[in-house]
């Protein structure tokens, strides 16, 4: 295993900086729900002193990370350098995204490469159809990984009991009036995916939005990532759209199979 990715567990406390590790925590502690935060709310929501708090906010105010008007901070554009670097020294999207190209001017539809962080389905890059179904969908998005396609496919390479405690773990949420919220009816759907080798979903995140992921899989037979499909539920049937887009994601994820 290559030192740049090895689990947490495997490295030395030692050997970490707790001041970095905290800090990233900080830069992540803002979000869709809480844009800006007093020192008090960081605080409490890191379980740190407010001193502390304050410290970590000053600091990476002081590196433009952060503005405040005294009170509340945010985060400045200046953060997304941190996704920047990763793109840019990725070889993973790099190698992707020309294919994603030619398959989007294929099929006509948007496309997008996604893996799994956390309880979440992260977009690293997105190939958009002149017809754009979703605004919301765009490199860095996170989606809950149970109203993602991409993310019930990764996770159906899971082994059962992986795969239940790692169901058991999410705190789902009902994002429009049909996301699926049932753990049952949720595996039985993941199951059903890891059988038939690709996923589709509708109106799981966005009424109106049908995905289609298949995996990508490395030479070791490893699921390192989903390519998928996103277009408009009235567009076709989903017969239809399996149909025309399942065969071309496969023949494009095997194609890159040799260059992972």
């Amino acid at each position: 295993m290559n030192a740049t990715s090895l689990p947490t567990a495997e490295i030395n406390k030692a050997d970490m900086i707790d001041g970095l590790r905290k800090g990233l925590e900080v830069i992540c502690a803002f979000d869709d729900s809480t844009p800006k935060l007093t020192q008090s709310e960081l605080a409490q929501r890191l379980d740190l002193s407010r001193a502390a708090a304050r410290r970590y906010l000053m600091t990476l105010t002081a590196l433009g990370y952060m503005a405040s008007d005294g009170r509340s901070f945010w985060l400045t554009p200046k953060v997304m350098r941190l996704g920047q670097s990763f793109l840019a020294s990725s070889r993973l999207p790099q190698t992707v995204l020309p294919v994603l190209q030619k398959l989007t001017a294929e099929l006509g539809e948007s496309t997008n490469l996604s893996v799994i962080e956390g309880a979440e389905a992260v977009y690293l890059c997105r190939a958009i159809a002149p017809r754009l179904v979703s605004t919301s969908l765009e490199p860095g998005t996170r989606i809950p990984v149970y109203a993602a396609t991409a993310g019930r496919l990764l996770l159906s390479f899971l082994p059962d009991a992986e795969l239940d405690s790692t169901l058991a773990s999410l705190k789902i949420e009902r994002h429009c009036p049909t996301t699926e919220t049932s753990i049952k009816a949720l595996k039985k759907a993941i199951v059903a995916m890891r059988s038939q080798g690709y996923g589709v979903t509708e109106n799981q995140f966005e009424l109106g939005l049908r995905g289609i992921s298949v995996p990508l899989i490395d030479e070791t037979g490893r699921a390192v990532a989903a390519i998928s499909v996103s277009m408009n539920t009235a567009a076709m049937t989903p017969a239809q759209a399996v149909k025309l887009c399942v065969p071309a994601m496969r023949e494009a994820a095997l194609g890159l199979r040799s260059l992972l």
